[in-house]
């Protein structure tokens, strides 16, 4: 759509609660989402390992050029920009030529921000192939949110972290190969990635309409999950900065272990919620990473002699990515929103709370008051914890819904029920005052409740029900809300 008005997804019926033949048949249906797991469907570990790889070859930049934290912002602004795009231009994710464009763009921008670690003459060129490489990833990040985005919540969960586990064995892979072997891999991840994607999304049979609960008018009320995606970010950011700074500067063991802590939280994440077709929620997955934060925060002040658990930071770090997607995912998936603008908006609220964690870690990267730093991290955590991981709050009960026994019926729109009733009185010449009646009427409001809200008496409302029952050709309560729609 190429004009100026937000485009949405077509609004879905609300669905009747979930019985229970209908979760047996969710239960029988696990088996089929494990079984659709494919090459294809994981070729996301290739973006993952390449982002991470980036970052390790930025972070060996020689002083004066350009900060491997800064690329973060850059990634904000590149997938809000390509977000805008794709929601004008929806082929812009889809289409070959594009698809071609970033491929290639990103191998040969990986291919010079590696020469120019090598050839000191081109050392010029590192900033900017680091901006171009950062911009590709961008557009790799959406190009997958459109994959996840398509198919159902605990098969998405089952992709992702496979993938996850994918990614992590190809970090080490390439992390403990020679140098070209692992610049030649690096420079074909994004051709792999783009064509792995192109053909999941190929091969992504029509599925249901899901169900919207996430409209332009609630999605402020996800501000906690926002919140709690920031905080963690950041404390992350801030510990990764103070330790290693860079995870290729890691001592080998470290590296191993908090590779194989990916592996380990993912195999057990996807056994539980896949195979064993466990309940799960935001807050529960969130808290992972808050307790891998605390458990590291804990070490550097009680422990700072065993450097070995800095792992905890590192697979933080992934995990943050990996939450960060889901979470966003089921997010456009039951949005009326285009997804990538969804994506776009939720990926920028962790790249630059992480940038800003990178910016301040290089700054105190002098204060030797560990104690004090330990004590601040974990305030940030318990509030995390106490106020935006809150497993009663219902803004954060719609993430997920599937898959934590929650009923998936979408909350009621009286915005939208507002709208409508607005359109409606103005083609049969409603008064303001019969108009406000009609509202809290299709609201489910009863008379006595409406004359107490409007200051009116009951017998006032009586007669603009009349009144506007006349001039809409209704009799009852029920046609006045069938003509509505509420």
């Amino acid at each position: 759509m190429a004009d100026g008005t937000l485009r949405t997804k077509p609004a879905a019926e609300k669905p009747k609660a979930k019985t229970k033949a209908d979760a047996e048949s969710s239960h029988a249906d696990v088996g089929k989402a494990a079984c659709r797991l494919n090459i294809s469907s994981i070729g996301i570990c290739c973006t993952l390992a390449w982002a991470f790889l980036i970052n390790a070859a930025s972070g060996a930049t020689p002083e004066g050029q350009l900060s491997w934290n800064i690329s973060y912002i850059i990634l904000a602004g590149a997938m809000l920009a390509f977000g805008y795009v794709a929601h004008k231009v929806p082929a812009f994710l889809e289409s070959l030529a594009s698809e071609c464009a970033f491929a290639i763009v990103g191998a040969i921008s990986a291919a010079l921000m590696f020469s120019s670690l090598a050839v000191p003459s081109l050392a010029v060129l590192h900033g900017p192939a680091i901006i171009v490489c950062t911009c590709v990833l961008g557009w790799l990040y959406l190009q997958w949110g459109l994959y996840y985005t398509r198919i159902g919540t605990r098969t998405a969960i089952g992709c992702l972290f496979v993938a996850n586990i994918a990614g992590s064995v190809l970090k080490c892979l390439v992390h403990f190969s020679p140098t070209p072997l692992a610049y030649a891999i690096t420079v074909l991840l994004p051709v792999a990635s783009v064509a792995l994607a192109r053909r999941a999304i190929r091969d992504t049979p029509g599925t249901e309409q899901a169900v919207v609960r996430f409209q332009s008018h609630n999605l402020r009320g996800l501000w906690k999950v926002a919140a709690a995606v920031i905080v963690l970010s950041f404390v992350t950011a801030l510990l990764v900065g103070r330790s290693y700074g860079n995870q290729s500067a890691a001592p080998a063991d470290a590296f191993v272990l908090g590779r194989a802590c990916e592996v380990v939280i993912s195999l057990l994440v996807f056994a539980a919620i896949v195979w064993l077709n466990q309940s799960l929620n935001f807050a529960q997955l969130w808290r992972i990473i808050l307790i891998l934060l605390a458990i590291d925060v804990l070490s550097q002040a009680i422990l700072p002699q065993v450097t070995i658990i800095r792992c905890m930071e590192s697979s933080a770090w992934d995990l943050i990515v990996l939450f960060t997607w889901l979470t966003v995912a089921d997010i456009a998936r039951h949005s009326e929103i285009d997804s990538p603008l969804v994506f776009a908006t939720g990926w920028a609220f962790y790249s630059v709370s992480f940038a800003i964690g990178s910016i301040v870690a290089s700054a105190a990267i002098s204060v030797d008051d560990d104690f004090t730093v330990a004590i601040v991290l974990m305030f940030a955590l318990a509030m995390v914890g106490t106020f935006f991981l809150e497993v009663r709050d219902q803004d954060t009960k719609w993430i997920f819904a599937e898959l934590s026994g929650e009923q998936t019926a979408a909350p009621e729109d009286h915005r939208s029920i507002d709208e409508r009733c607005d359109v409606i009185g103005a083609q049969h010449g409603l008064t303001p005052r019969e108009l406000e009646v009609m509202k809290l009427l299709c609201k489910g409001r009863t008379k006595s409740y409406i004359a107490e809200t409007l200051y009116l008496t009951e017998n006032t409302v009586r007669s603009h029900t009349k009144h506007l029952y006349t001039k809409l050709d209704v009799h009852s309560k029920q046609e006045l809300m069938d003509l509505v729609g509420a």
